[in-house]
Formats: structure tokens, sequence, C-alpha cells
């Protein structure tokens, strides 16, 4: 990294405000290891019923889905339409969220009736969510009486006018934020519209989709020849994908989409879906236990996703639903060959953004703003990834434009707390309606013309909101714990906490005044297997970064921040080092 790209990292240390009457009750309420109820009362799980509920995410906990705005008379039109066997088209996303809830919604109504036809746009032909010509084009292929969609919809304001029109009903299942005009004529079934009373609002698109497919199979299954423990089955199923999709999409891990990945995750221990169990073996996931939601994350999730960056995304579409064995082989190979190309695509376009921030990048600059032409290096399927490559390396919000003729295509991703959506709508909406997001991540086209201006308004748009607060990284620790509380048994209790993701990380454990004598075991290629001391007591770790610490500058005192969990190889507690600093006077 030249001196240039070296931007300054601004680390801050704390810890979570602590409730010890609540920890020892919790303790003693549940049988827990003190530190372990110290860390839960600390993320505000005070009350023995709260907290039991967190260690144990069961289905029972999940709302009534009739309790989403809309919902009623969404199921009261598609299950109309699946008694009569009347063409539905669902109308997704070409992500791993799109791809999971066209699964589950195209599914249900075809096990109720209807002749439900999945329609996924082609990421760089139709661009993303409910466009009147994509529209137009589902509408000619399939005459359907329905258009349901999943994942998108909520801004399609002229699209549903064009459909309706045409005399198909609309019913939209979205999870994104509205905008001031909704479209008009259609149902519309989305957790943040204004005034929707359903107590949970961070559903994915596929959680969404499971949601409805609840309650079609209350209002409709019976009917259908399913039993109610047939429905359960496919519920259970269906929770899979929307596993899946929910830690995909890096949506908030509380509440129900803790309850659905806890629930789909260990279903997918013993996957009967032959696209599951295909996709899974490819991911290096073993039979016979579910994947961890990280796992999702770095192994499996981009393998679904790469279809959708690379080419078109029915292929992750039939691998979920085929029940074709050999068929489910030969596209988990094809998918595992499309993420190979999405890697090598990605890397060619952060080094090409890199080499141009190493000649002019400002570390003043509070936003990375770049464009390029349209093909091998600038390819639209790969922006967002890897402009979340380049914030991380800059440590400042990244957008990057695919040029193609007269339009710029582009993906957004924040850093650190900074919110993006909220930063670039005000300047973005004098350009074009094409928008879209959250706090993390956006999408934009944008008319070519428009670039100059739009660039430089926004910087001055980010400048004067500047807050370089918003970059620091947090090492925000659960509890403090003493050495000889580190043991299997604490381990065990924190794996509790499981699934991790937004909003539940895993738990950090912060030591004070350890010895170290700065020695250890390279791993990987900045990693160092270490041990620290505290009297009698040893304590084993490893650090990934550790090795980047220069050995003349490793304290003999150190105060360290870790997650604790027991090691695959000696079956010992040991510390997975967040940081490491002298110790505090």
């Amino acid at each position: 990294m030249t001196a240039r790209l070296a931007v300054p990292r601004h680390l801050r240390r704390r810890l979570r405000p602590q409730n010890e009457e609540a920890a020892r009750a919790l303790a003693s309420e549940l049988g827990l290891p003190p530190a372990a109820a110290r860390a839960l009362a600390a993320r505000g799980f005070d009350r023995s019923g709260a907290a039991r509920a967190f260690l144990f995410p069961s289905p029972d906990q999940l709302h009534d889905p009739f309790a989403l705005a809309g919902l009623p008379e969404a199921v009261e039109r598609l299950a109309s339409t699946a008694r009569r066997g009347g063409r539905v088209v669902v109308f997704g996303d070409y992500d791993c969220d799109g791809v999971g809830a066209l699964a589950i919604l195209s599914t249900v109504l075809g096990r109720l009736g209807a002749d439900a036809r999945a329609f996924i746009p082609h990421r760089v032909a139709d661009g993303y969510g409910l466009r009147s010509a994509t529209l137009a084009r589902a509408m000619d292929e399939h005459d359907p009486e329905g258009i349901v969609t999943v994942d998108c919809g909520i801004t399609a304001v002229e699209p549903v006018a064009e459909a309706t029109r045409r005399g198909a009903y609309v019913v939209i299942t979205d999870h994104h934020l509205p905008k001031a005009a909704l479209p008009d004529g259609a149902v519309l079934v989305d957790p943040k519209l204004p005034g929707c009373p359903y107590p949970y609002k961070e559903l994915c698109g596929a959680g969404l989709a499971w949601k409805l497919a609840e309650a079609l199979m209350r209002v409709a299954g019976e009917e259908a020849g399913l039993s109610p423990g047939t429905q359960r089955s496919w519920l259970a199923s269906f929770a899979k994908l929307a596993a899946l999709s929910t830690v995909a999409d890096v949506v908030p891990l509380t509440g129900e989409n803790r309850v659905l990945v806890a629930w789909g995750l260990a279903g997918l221990a013993d996957p009967r879906a032959p696209g599951l169990v295909a996709l899974l073996r490819r991911a290096g996931i073993p039979r016979g236990r579910g994947p961890t939601a990280r796992e999702v994350a770095f192994r499996v999730a981009p393998r679904l996703n790469a279809a959708g960056r690379v080419d078109h995304a029915r292929r992750a579409l039939e691998l979920l639903t085929t029940t074709d064995r050999a068929r489910a082989e030969r596209l988990a190979e094809e998918l595992e060959a499309a993420n190979e190309e999405r890697r090598a695509m990605q890397d060619r376009l952060v080094a090409d953004v890199l080499s141009r921030l190493e000649r002019d990048f400002d570390p003043g600059q509070a936003v990375v703003v770049e464009a390029g032409d349209a093909g091998d290096v600038w390819h639209r399927g790969v922006l967002g990834l890897a402009a979340s490559k380049v914030a991380e390396r800059v440590r400042r919000p990244v957008l990057l434009f695919s040029r193609e003729g007269d339009v710029l295509s582009g993906s957004g991703r924040t850093f650190g707390t900074t919110p993006l959506y909220e930063r670039v709508a005000p300047v973005v909406s004098r350009f074009t309606k094409e928008f879209g997001g959250h706090a993390a991540a956006l999408g934009i086209t944008l008319p070519a013309s428009a670039w100059r201006e739009f660039r430089e308004r926004l910087a001055c748009a980010f400048a004067e909101a500047r807050d370089d607060a918003e970059w620091e990284t947090e090492v925000l620790a659960d509890t403090e714990a003493r050495p000889e509380e580190l043991t299997e048994e604490l381990a065990r209790a924190l794996a509790r906490f499981e699934p991790h993701g937004p909003e539940n990380p895993r738990a950090v454990l912060r030591l004070r005044g350890l010895s170290w004598d700065g020695r250890g075991r390279p791993v990987g290629e900045r990693g160092l297997r270490t041990t620290f001391t505290s009297g009698p007591s040893r304590l084993d770790a490893i650090g990934w970064t550790l090795a980047e610490m220069e050995a003349g500058d490793r304290p003999p005192v150190v105060d360290v921040h870790a997650h604790l969990g027991i090691d695959g190889w000696t079956g010992r507690p040991t510390l997975d080092v967040v940081d490491v600093s002298a110790a505090a006077p």
C-alpha cells in the first residue's frame, strides 16, 4: 500500500455498561457461567425470559404473519388464484435474497395449485427491480392474471400502474425503504411502510416470502391436500432457504431473523433437497452439521450470488428447486465456475480502482466516487463487492459506476456508521428516480450526462456532513473476564449466542494485565498462534493479524480483547484475539 492509501485506523475501545445484579440472577436462574451471564445482561437480556428466548430461539417465537399490513388481502388474492389453477408471475431479484424468496413463494403457490411462473430479470440487460420494460416482457411471455413481487417493487409506481392497466392484479412484497410515492392499485406488504403494525421490521425478502408462505399454508393448505404435518415440513424446508438469504442480505440477526436463521441452519445439517446437498458439499460444509452464519456468508452465499453476477440467476433458482440429483450436481458445478469467474472479475476491478486512488486519493475526502467503461474490468455484477473491498482499504464510503452508452449503473457501500442512503438520496434524487438502498448499501442508475455534477455535489454533501467518528473502529467488550473464567463451559455457553451477524456479533471478552513474551508460531499470512499468561494461568490464543506487529513493538504486559471458543485442533478453550494493546495503568 502506498503512503497515499495508508489511511490511519482510529480505534476506540469500550466496555458495554454492566448490570451485575441482573447478571447474578441470570447465572442462578439459567445455570450460566457468570461471564456469560454478564455478557447477556450487558446486551440488554437482563430478564430470564428474554435471555432464555435469545439462547434458545424457536419457531414458536415468530409473530403472526397476518399482523403485516396488506398481507391478509395478498393471501386472499393469491389463494383464490391458486384454487382455480390460475397463473401468477413471481417476480424477483437476482441476488441470493431474491432467488431464495422466489424459490419459497413459487414453490408454495405451485403446491397450492397455482400455475406459478418465476421470473428473474437479468442484472445487466434488465437492471434491478420491477421496471416497465422488464415487466412488460414478463406479462407478454406468461400472460398472468396476477403478479407478486419478492424483494423488490415498493418504489415501482409506473410499472405497477401499467400492469393494472393491462388487467393484472399486483401484490408487492418488499423489505426496502419506501419513498413518498407508493404504487397505486397494488397490495403492498412491507414492514417498513408507515403505519404497518408488524412488530419486527428487519425481515429480508426471503424472510417476508416465508411469512407469506406460512399464511398461505394456513388459509389454503388443507384444501390443497396438505396435512398440518406436511405444512410444517414444507415450512421447515423453506426456513433453510430463508436462513441462507437472511445471512446473505446482511440484515440484523435479531428477533425473527435470528429465529429463522437458527432454525434453517440447524436443518441444513441434513438437507434433503438435491440442490442444497450439492451446494453445501461444494462449499466444504461437512454433512451432519449445519453451517455457521459465517460459513454461509463467505462460502455458500457467494456461490448462489455468482450466477446473477456473471450471467443469469436462473441457474441458482433451478439449483434451489430441482428434485433431480444429477441436474443439481451439474448446476452446482456451473455455479462453482461462475464463482471463480466472479472472484477474478472482482479482483481486477479492485486493482483498477486502487491504482487510480494511489495517484489521486486525498485522505481529506469524505467519499470515493469512481466510474469506468463497462467491460471485463468494470463489470456491473461486481461493483458492490469491489466497492466494499475498496471501502475497507481507504476507510471511506465508496460508490463505483459502470458506464454503458449514456447510462451509468452504480453500487455503493458504506464504511463505519456513515448512513449511506441518507447522505446520497438528497443528491441523487436531483438527477434520477432510479435508486434505492439502505444505510449500508445502495444502487443507482444515472444519466451519464449528469456524472460530473453528481460527483461534485455528492462530494460537497459528504464534506458538509463529515463526522470522522463515523469511521472509527470500535472494539466493544461485552464484559471483563478473569483468566480462571476461560473454561470450556464458558466457551460453550457463549456459542449459544450464535448465529452471529449484524447487531449480534460474537461476544468479546476484555482481559487486563496479561503477560506476553511476544513469541508465537506463524499462522496464515498475518496470523500468530501464541500464549498469554497470568500467574499460573496459561491462555492459548490465535490472532489473525498479530504478526503485523513488529516483535520489538509487542508489549510485555497487555490488555486483550478476544472471543473465546474451542480450538478445532487442540479441543481446548482458545482466545481468538480481536485487539492487543499495552496494559492500561
